[in-house]
């Protein structure tokens, strides 16, 4: 396959969406609706740019599994290396907002 059938829409989806995802973001911290200085918007904030980043991943390691790039059993251990990672970083903030 070429680039424009498996890079270019990744490249598209995650690269505007990434910048709409953003705007969003600046939007409503500039309004004021999303106080970073509140333990329950960082959060918040936390979990939306994981999401982000999962997502992207996994679309990722999906596509480079299809293209014979990696394994097809490094997909779940990478995915489930990124759910550790979340875990930690989701009771450190808990363990931080605590206190």
């Amino acid at each position: 396959m070429d680039f424009t059938h498996t890079w270019l829409p990744f490249i598209y989806l995650y690269g505007l969406g990434g910048i709409l995802f953003v705007a969003g973001i600046i939007i409503t911290i500039k309004s004021g609706s999303f106080d970073l200085n509140r333990h329950a918007h960082k959060k918040w904030m936390w979990i939306l740019l994981f999401g982000f980043v999962w997502y992207l991943m996994m679309h990722a390691l999906m596509t480079w599994a299809a293209l014979d790039i990696i394994p097809v059993y490094t997909v779940p251990i990478v995915l489930l290396g990124l759910v550790a990672i979340f875990i930690i970083v989701t009771l450190k903030l808990r363990r931080v907002g605590d206190a």
